[in-house]
């Protein structure tokens, strides 16, 4: 009886493999700017080191009639350290929520003036807890800014869809365990620039997908 569900099991486990795909490709992602930090003009406002801006990455995901946003989206971490945002860019589904923790000795605030998503959590010290965060309840693209330190920048994009993820430096990109059928691909790098594409998933195949420059 045991092997009967053992097979069984691996029988169902074979049956969803065989039900999905997997895409991988490439995003054209543009050199980050290495601008210096203007410190002399934060006098007072940086006690420490202020590390080179996070690595430029890009948002992919995949949209259809036929899917949307998780009912349990998750929580995410954007974290100030070393006076710069930890990721460049973060992409997270319609209702999920940001927490934003400050781990410097000095004061740090996060605002945004997107329409996607319009908030200003003040001035906080790393002391104060819980941590701010944010729900991102709107789909779109939120541009996040430090008014004490305009030199701090970040991204999320909000998507409606379960299939998501961001390339690595170098703009590679896997999505897996995507169902078969047909889909529109996005990718996205910054507010301006982003691709789209119609794309067809195939059980048990991979697409390969490079978007153009």
């Amino acid at each position: 009886m045991r092997l009967f569900f053992l097979f069984y099991a691996l029988g169902i486990v074979n049956l969803l493999a065989e039900g999905s795909g997997t895409i991988t490709g490439t995003v054209p992602l543009s050199e980050s700017k290495k601008l210096d930090v203007p410190v002399g003009k934060y006098r007072g406002k940086i006690s420490g080191k202020v590390d080179p801006s996070p690595a430029v990455v890009a948002a992919v995901w995949l949209e259809s009639d036929r899917i949307s946003a998780p009912k349990k989206p998750p929580e995410v971490t954007i974290a100030q350290q070393n006076y710069q945002f930890s990721q460049y860019l973060v992409i997270i589904p319609k209702g999920g929520k940001i927490y934003f923790p400050n781990k410097d000795s000095d004061y740090h605030n996060i605002y945004s003036l997107s329409k996607t998503k319009r908030f200003d959590l003040g001035r906080y010290k790393s002391s104060e807890t819980p941590f701010p965060s944010v729900v991102f309840d709107k789909v779109g693209f939120v541009r996040l800014n430090c008014e004490i330190h305009d030199h701090m920048k970040a991204n999320v994009v909000v998507v409606d869809s379960p299939y998501y993820g961001t390339t690595n430096q170098l703009g590679r990109f896997s999505l897996k365990n995507i169902p078969a059928g047909d889909y529109i691909l996005h990718a996205q790098m910054d507010r301006k620039t982003k691709w789209q594409m119609p794309i067809k998933v195939l059980a048990g195949k991979t697409l390969k997908i490079n978007f153009p420059k």
